[in-house]
């Protein structure tokens, strides 16, 4: 499983093999070709919501940036990175080729 590196000019987008529900303020996803169910707290199922159409990651943390206080710029990037790169490790996650 050798998803490309995710970095912030990176578009990315929620996978078709998956199937997700909102249950309050978290998301339940069910990937399709593992039968194995991932559960997102809060925040994770914010960037969910946000890549349910191609976004570029630095569109994401700015999001993120807008809607949460008390986060820095670095720490939201850095933590946004990760999430998304575990994601596509799951393959829960496409990153979509770079325009040339």
């Amino acid at each position: 499983m050798g998803s490309p590196r995710i970095s912030m000019t990176s578009e990315v987008v929620a996978t078709t093999e998956q199937v997700s529900a909102e249950l309050k303020d978290e998301v339940v996803i069910l990937s399709l070709q593992t039968g194995e169910y991932y559960g997102l707290d809060p925040i994770a199922a914010d960037i969910w919501a946000l890549i349910q159409q191609p976004r570029k990651v630095a569109a994401v943390r700015d999001a993120l940036l807008a809607r949460y206080d008390g986060v820095t710029p670095d720490e939201c990037e850095r933590q946004t990175l990760a999430l998304l790169e575990e994601m596509a490790q799951l393959e829960l996650v496409s990153v979509l080729p770079e325009a040339r």
